[in-house]
Formats: C-alpha cells, structure tokens, sequence
C-alpha cells in the first residue's frame, strides 16, 4: 500500500512539474497594446508593448508597421527609427533580471484606410547572457470606416473557392521588389544592401481562410537567398509557393540583372517592356520558324542567355531569357510566351486584316465625301460673297459717276 502511494506522489510531482513548466513557457510573452485601436485618418495612436512574466537583463527590440496606413511620429529615449524599423535597446542597470519590464510612448498616426498592422519581436537576454526565446506578438488597428471594409471583404470572400491559393498581395517593408505584384507570378526579386538583414513580409491570400507560411526572410545571409511564401488552401487539397529572391550585397551595381531593352523583331511585345515587369506575350506569323530576340542588359558586365528560341513551333512557345548580373550569382529571368499563328488562324488573321481595312477606307471615303461637301458648301458660300462684293463695287463706281456728273452740272449752269 506505501509503494502505491509512493507510485501515486511521484506522478502527481511529475505532473505537477509538467504543468509549471508549461504554465511558466506559455505566460512569458511580448505584448503589444494601444490606447486605440480603432481611428481615424489623421488620427494618432499611443503604442506599448510590455515583457510579461519573464526576466531579463537586456534586449533589443524591434518594431515594423504598415508604413501605406501608418506614419511614425515619435517613440522613446533610446529608440531609433531606421526606414520603417524602429530599434529600441535596453540594459539592466545592475546587470540583473528584471520582470515585466514596460515600454511605452511609440507614437503612429493613421493616413489610410484600412487595416494596418504593428509587429514586435527582437532579441532577449537573461543575466547569464542566454538567449531567451520570446515569440513575435502583432497588433491590429483599423482605420477609417471599417465596417464597409469588411462587408465588401465579406462579399469577396464568399465568391473565392476553397482551393484558391493566390495572394492578393504581397511586399515588402522596403522599396525595390520586382516585378509588381501579380497574383499569377510566382517569381521575385529584390537586392538588399548589408544593412538589411531581415525583411518583413505582408503576404495576404485571396481566401482569408488559407494558410500563409513565410520562410527565409531572417537572418539573411552575404549573396543570394531565398524567401518562400507557402499558401496553403482552404480545403488543403492545393499549395502554392511564392518565391522573392533576395540578393545581400555591399555593391548594388553589380547584382543589377535588370534588362535596358527586351524587343522581338518580329512582332510587338505585350505589355510594352518594362525592366520591372518579366512576362510577355507576343504573336508572329504562321511562316516565321525563327526569331530575333534583342535583350541589352543594364550594366555591361552583365550576361544575357536566351533559351527556347532555336525553332518555333505552331502555337504556345515559352521562352526564357536569363541575366546573369555582373557578380556572376544574381540572376532575373525574363519569359515570352511566343504565339505562332496555325494555318488557320493566319487565314482568320488576313481576313480579320481585310475587314478592318475596308472598314477603314469605308471610314476615310465617309471623311472624304463629308470633306468635299464641306468644301462645295465653302466654295458656294465664297462664290456668294464674292458676287455680293463685285455687286457692292458696280453699285460704288455708278455712285461715283453720278454724283461727278452732278457736280460738273451744277459748275456747269454757274458758268453760263
């Protein structure tokens, strides 16, 4: 009966310690509030975040926000505000552990409707120099009237199936990603110089309910590297990755592996070339097996190859053409999707061809004839005054020559 009991005290302390330890792991946080969380454009907002039920003897923090919905106004002593990142750091002053530690007095104000977002998270150290591990926390804020914000996101939501796994945004918390957004490319590219060693990443799917998972955008590493922006479908029957490639470099001309000129001999690119934009579309004649493709890079030193060019077949042809930047690693790829026209899609073309340029002279005939009666009617209405004046100088001269015969009449009689 004492072995029992025994037996039944240890498993009540070893779950007991089980249950501390996770009560103690899951209440140490990094909190972030504000006095408001609903506002107005023009609006400021009062920020603070509080280290709860954790000891620490210093840490940096850092915070990222929404600068389209956003603007920084002030923070606190020892906060710098670097782009849309403010660091803030902070050091015990007798080098102990102290708890719930709050910091406060980050000042925003709110310049777009919408929903922005405010994210903490950072580095935290104990008295013993040991790294702790603190999950980010975010806060929301909405801005505006939200409420026929969300009615119209509600409305387009509901028409988005279960296994959509598009992003209907995507950025960064810096100026430069290329191309601009698409929801349907799934490749892009981004230089970084070295003061950047994170980036935040606002990924936002079209189905509210999909699963968003960003990877890679820590910690990022001298050269080339590598964020994958996982969604995952309402219904998890479908995955999507985005991928933004992201280039580390203290010399910024030599990852340039944009394009200067990107042009088809025979035919016209769509949209019109762009160096942010990396796909086209372009429709050549049924007797064109070849092409010439000109891509001039921007920097010199830079590598151009094209792939998929060799012949042309009838229909859909994918064509890649790569840059390889200066420094030999930083790459952007190009594609053009080459339709050449079948047989008969080229006889539909010629006819298309000549029915809009019978419409066209039908058109120019029609101006032609509007022209020469807008012409005759000048002309008759110049003749008319033409008349009218030559009548006006006949009438003139016969006034002339009489009031002269009168007044030599008259001079005439005095005399006799």
């Amino acid at each position: 009966m004492k072995k029992i009991k025994k037996i039944y005290i240890l498993i009540l302390l070893f779950l007991m310690f089980i249950l501390k330890t996770n009560i103690s792991s899951a209440e140490a946080m990094l909190v972030i509030s504000s006095d408001k969380t609903k506002v107005e454009v023009g609006e400021e907002i009062n920020v603070s975040i509080k280290l709860k039920s954790v000891k620490v003897a210093s840490f940096t923090l850092e915070i990222y926000w929404d600068t389209t919905r956003l603007e920084y106004i002030s923070g606190p002593q020892n906060s710098n505000n670097l782009s849309n990142r403010i660091l803030y750091s902070w050091i015990s002053d007798n080098g102990e552990n102290k708890d719930n530690i709050l910091i406060d007095g980050f000042k925003f104000k709110a310049i777009q409707d919408g929903t922005a977002n405010i994210v903490a998270t950072g580095e935290f150290y104990n008295s013993n120099g040991e790294l702790l591990d603190i999950n980010d926390n975010n806060l929301e804020i909405k801005i505006g009237n939200f409420n026929e914000q969300a009615e119209l996101l509600n409305e387009i939501q509901e028409n988005v199936s279960s296994d959509n796994t598009n992003l209907s945004v995507l950025r960064l918390n810096h100026e430069g990603i290329s191309p601009d957004f698409n929801k349907d490319i799934r490749k892009y590219y981004f230089i970084a110089n070295t003061s950047i060693d994170n980036l935040e990443v606002t990924a936002i799917p079209e189905n509210s309910k999909s699963i968003v998972t960003v990877t890679g955008n820590y910690n990022l590493i001298l050269g080339e590297n590598t964020i994958d922006i996982k969604v995952e479908s309402e219904d998890k029957t479908k995955t999507s990755i985005y991928k933004i490639y992201v280039t580390r470099t203290d010399n910024i001309d030599a990852a340039n592996a944009n394009l200067e000129t990107l042009a088809i001999r025979e035919g016209t690119l769509t949209p019109e070339f762009s160096n942010n934009m990396t796909q086209y579309q372009v429709e050549i004649p049924n007797g064109i097996e070849n092409i010439n493709i000109l891509a001039i890079p921007q920097i010199e030193n830079a590598t151009v190859k094209i792939l998929g060019n060799d012949k042309i077949n009838v229909g859909d042809n994918k064509i890649q053409v790569i840059v390889t930047a200066e420094n030999g690693t930083t790459i952007k790829k190009y594609y053009i999707n080459v339709h050449r026209r079948s047989e008969t899609e080229e006889t539909e073309y010629h006819i298309e061809e000549e029915l809009q340029a019978k419409k066209l002279s039908s058109i120019m005939q029609e101006d032609n004839i509007e022209e020469k009666i807008e012409n005759n009617n000048q002309f008759e209405e110049t003749e008319l005054n033409n008349t009218n004046i030559l009548l006006i100088i006949i009438v003139a001269i016969i006034l002339i020559v009489l009031v002269a015969f009168l007044v030599y009449k008259h001079k005439f009689r005095k005399k006799t």
